[in-house]
């Protein structure tokens, strides 16, 4: 019996990191808008998962998002 709760419980963690790691990796609709004005020649689909949150995470910074943090996310 403990060995199906650890098991049920070991998958459900498993789970929940690939369904935060997939929703990391796309461009939230805020971050779209503000790409579209800011950089609207950005190429996106080329983006990282590590250069989507640092933008996502930007754009929902209480500074927000600006044209010299894209260049700097974009060049690494």
């Amino acid at each position: 019996m403990k060995r199906i709760a650890l098991a049920s419980a070991a998958a459900l963690v498993a789970l929940t990191g690939m369904a935060s790691a997939q929703s990391a990796s796309a461009l939230t609709s805020a971050t779209q808008v503000t790409l579209s004005t800011l950089a609207p020649n950005l190429d996106t689909s080329s983006l990282s998962p590590i250069q989507v949150r640092q933008l996502n995470d930007a754009v929902n910074s209480d500074n927000g998002l600006t044209t010299a943090q894209i260049k700097t996310i974009v060049a690494h």
